[in-house]
Parts: C-alpha cells; structure tokens; sequence
C-alpha cells in the first residue's frame, strides 16, 4: 500500500528519537571520549553530518491554502504535499496537487467521519465550501446570512452531522459581535446559533468526546480588555469557564489530548498603537500564553531577548504531546519560536521570513513549517529540535496562515 494511504503511527521510533535526545545514543551525539583511538594523531575532528529525514518516517500529507496574483487575476487554492516524497519536491521531481477554490482559505476542517471531505473558511468575508479532497473537486458553496461574516474557522460535531462555523458581524459595520452558527451537514441549513460569551470570536475547537466547544474571542478593543478564551457546553449553550487574556487580542489555541483539561496554548495579535494605523499591529510584540493542564495561564514575557522579535500575531500553533512541546509562528516577526508548555519555558527559535503554518507530522517526528512568500516549507526535528536542511523546498503552494497534515 502506498506510504500516504497508511493508518498506522510510528510510535516506537518516535519514542527512540526522544530518548536519544535525553541522554542515550544520538545522530548529534558527541564524539567518545577517548578520541586518540578512533582517528590519526594530529588530525581535526571530522565535521558532523547534517540531519537527515528518516526512511522510517510516515510523514503524512501537507494541506492548506494558498493564492497569488496573475495578469490582475485572483486565483486561490487548497494545496496538497506528500511529506512521505519530500525528496522529490526538494529535487523538483514532484509538485503541489492544487485544488481551485474561489476565495482566499484560512482553516481546513476535515469531516470526522467522511474523511476525504473538508469544510474550508474564509477570514473576514463570505466565502466557505465543501471539497472532496480525494476527487480534487468543490461539493458545493456554504453560505451565511447576509448580515454576517465568516471568520476563518469551524468544527464538525463528533458524529459529522452538525457544523460549527465562527461568524461574525461585517467589518464594514464596525462591530465585534460574533456567534456559532449551527447547520446541518446533509443541508448546509441553518439550524441556530450560540454565543461565544464575549466579542470577535475566531478559532475554535471540539472537546471532550465532542461535548465542549473552546473559542477564542479577540474581545471588543484596544479599551476592552475582555479578550479570553471561553468553554461552552454545546447541548445547554452555557459558559463553563474563561480564561482572560490580558491586553491583547486571543486569536488561534492548541490544546492536547482534545480536552478542556489539556494542556492549553493560546496566540495573540496586540493593538495597533495609537495613530500607527490599521498595520501599526505588526510593529509591537504579540503573545503566547500557555496554561498547562490544571495549571495557570501566563503569557510568555522571557528572554526578553526572544519576545521582543514575536512581532504582530502568534499566528499558528501545534503542540508535541509526547514531548510537551510547543510550536509558534510570528509572520510580522519573521520567527518561530518552540516553548516547554508545561514550564513555560523557551527551547528554541528560527528565523524564517514571514512564518506562518504549523503543523506535525502524522509519526510527530517534525515540525512542519510554511514561510515566506514564495510558499517554502522546512522540517524541524522535534525530538532535538534540528532543522532538515535536506527537507527545504519551494513552491508548496500553501501561503495561507495555516496547514494541516493528513491522511487520506
């Protein structure tokens, strides 16, 4: 069976990665001690190999949403990369699958149930569809009510039959308020909605065996400092809990185990500056903050040194359950930043100009990242935290604000 088609995890070598990088053998590990014995008198040490991927490695398939400009013609797309033939894109022997849709994509939500099938959502805007990503083709439209707006994400109930979408009142209105719509999948009608218990909701995500819906709501303004992440219980639409956070907007979470418990990453976009203009965002620092599981919520001020650089919005985040270990884009930044969620603590960063996706592979061996604008991706090792140089290539096709990796 092809490599892409696989429904199992390599787990095992996952795990072998991580003891490596703790203390056993590595492919980064120092030289013996007794170097003498191993090379000739006088001679350098010899230059450490550079990383390599894994033949082992079940990657997984690359998805998300791209576009450009040509002859003064929009085009947008959903583009499709085998991880599993990355040595391909690298040499220039394979190129992005690309699925024409007809506005510019933020979230891809694959259905739970009809896997081939993905709902896609535009940010700000009216334009959202169904595609079958198996037979490269859009099912159909979804519309909203001619007041609102879509906002860029959404989540299928545990059984596929309902759809959560975030909507929002038009921009052109000036407002922040926001709410859930609810449809029928078979449909697409319109069955209700509920709030999200505060103002410009954006992301949001299925928990708890599909009882619990998490959002994040930007809040109403730069002096409304209601920002936070809320918990609803879908079947009596009531509040469960909040989490503020404070003097930022809260745009995009990660949470594991797919609980209300989990461990909780939150990204944060701040407020122009007064008289900066509506750009003026992307000159000041935005936010991470994490709440490990049971845990409280503290937004990431040190190394000073490190933040300072996380400019505009903490765009995308994923999170390394196994290894506890987040990942944070910073397109404004031109930087992506990997945390200890359960410590707060900074592991790493690169520079990488206009990062924007995140994302693991399906064996959750790399880091998956999308950055500048001519759509390059790299692989970085999540056990040492190593970047593939051998894995970078350009065009993928994904220059939207997020990606997801799959299996088909």
């Amino acid at each position: 069976m092809d490599r892409s088609r696989r429904s199992f995890i390599h787990a095992s070598a996952l795990a072998a990665l991580a003891a490596g990088c703790s203390g056993g053998g590595s492919n980064n590990a120092a030289p013996a001690a007794n170097a003498a014995t191993n090379q000739p008198a006088g001679n350098a040490a010899p230059e450490p190999r550079p990383p390599v991927l894994d033949p082992t490695d079940h990657r997984g398939l690359l998805i998300g949403p791209g576009g450009r400009t040509r002859d003064g013609e929009k085009e947008n797309w959903l583009s499709f990369v085998d991880l599993d033939r990355v040595e391909e894109f690298v040499s220039g022997a394979a190129k992005p699958a690309l699925l024409p849709i007809g506005f510019a994509g933020h979230a891809v939500v694959p259905h739970p149930i009809e896997r081939h099938r993905a709902g896609i959502f535009e940010k700000w805007g009216p334009g959202a569809c169904e595609v079958d990503m198996r037979a490269m083709t859009v099912l159909r439209q979804i519309e909203t009510v001619p007041e609102r707006e879509f906002y860029g994400h959404a989540a299928w109930s545990k059984d596929g039959s309902l759809l959560y979408a975030v909507e929002s009142t038009k921009r052109s209105l000036g407002a922040y308020d926001g709410v859930i719509a609810v449809r029928d999948w078979q449909s697409m009608k319109l069955l209700g909605e509920f709030p999200t218990f505060s103002k410009s909701p954006h992301d949001c995500h299925i928990l708890d065996d599909g009882k619990t819906l998490a959002i994040t709501n930007g809040g109403g303004g730069p002096d409304e400092d209601n920002a936070c992440v809320t918990f609803v219980d879908i079947a009596s639409e009531k509040l469960l809990d909040s989490v503020p956070i404070a003097g930022l907007m809260a745009g995009h979470l990660a949470i594991s185990a797919r609980s209300s418990k989990g461990d909780l990453a939150v990204g944060s976009t701040p407020h122009s500056p007064p008289g900066s203009g509506p750009e003026g965002f992307k000159t000041v620092p935005g936010g991470l903050t994490l709440r490990p599981g049971g845990g409280k919520a503290v937004t990431m001020s040190e190394p000073a040194e490190v933040t300072k650089k996380m400019l505009g919005e903490t765009l995308s985040l994923v999170i390394q359950e196994e290894l506890g270990v987040v990942g944070a884009t910073n397109p404004a930044g031109n930087i992506v930043t990997f945390w200890d969620i359960k410590q707060g603590k900074h592991l790493k960063s690169f520079d990488l100009p206009l990062a924007r996706g995140i994302a693991l592979t399906l064996d959750k061996r790399y880091f998956v990242v999308s950055y500048a604008s001519n759509s390059s991706i790299v692989l970085i090792r999540a056990a040492d935290l190593v970047e593939i140089e051998a894995s970078r290539f350009k065009p993928s096709g994904i220059a939207g604000s997020h990606a997801i990796v799959y299996e088909l």
